[in-house]
């Protein structure tokens, strides 16, 4: 029942993030020059080409959104650190041979605080991209994330479907003898094989 509990705050967590990364993701130059260290260019990120059309961004907008990923990036990836860290420290008191309630309640206490300061973070981060927009920008962005979010829900539909045939597929192929084991369906087919014997 807590583990429902825990895991439920955790799926709309990870939908939030995926939403800002891919914002986020959006906004930042996707290819480091040869050479160069991963952290210089994740600290001179800048909208993608393509979100820059699609936003009509000026130069000066540009630079700010850069300036922006610049102060928050850092934080952003030691808060996921952190979240990684405290989820893998709940697990472990709750498959604990020994399990320790009072510690697994710490635990369950210390992810939900390191959620709350990413999702704060995230929020932080939006408000400050919104205010560097114009108004017309807004909305586009707006669009466009129902756009990615109605493609996330497609894929996700898909995923399902696709699980449900083969889950299908894999009751058609064993129709006569659901939920046996190889030993209960050998057992099967030689009485099958028997009674007719007995017949004659």
């Amino acid at each position: 029942m807590n583990h429902q509990r825990i895991k439920s705050p955790h799926i709309l967590l990870a939908a939030f993030l995926v939403l800002a990364a891919a914002f986020a993701t959006r906004a930042q130059t996707t290819t480091t020059p040869p050479g160069e260290p991963q952290d210089k260019a994740a600290a001179q990120p800048a909208p993608t080409p393509n979100l820059q059309q699609q936003l009509n961004l000026t130069p000066d907008q540009i630079q700010k959104w850069r300036e922006l990923n610049r102060e928050l990036r850092p934080q952003e990836v030691a808060g996921q650190l952190k979240v990684r860290e405290a989820r893998r420290a709940l697990t472990e008191a709750m498959e604990s041979p020994t399990p320790n309630e009072d510690l697994i309640k710490q635990r369950a206490k210390d992810l939900a605080d390191a959620q709350s300061a990413m999702t704060q973070l995230q929020a932080l981060r939006q408000a400050r991209v919104l205010q560097i927009l114009t108004p017309e920008q807004r909305i586009k962005l707006k669009e466009i994330r129902e756009h990615a979010r109605e493609q996330a829900q497609e894929l996700k539909r898909q995923q399902q479907q696709m699980g449900n045939g083969l889950n299908q597929r894999q009751q058609l192929k064993r129709p006569n003898a659901p939920g046996l084991t190889p030993v209960q369906r050998k057992a099967v087919r030689q009485q099958q094989t028997q009674a007719p014997k007995q017949k004659r």
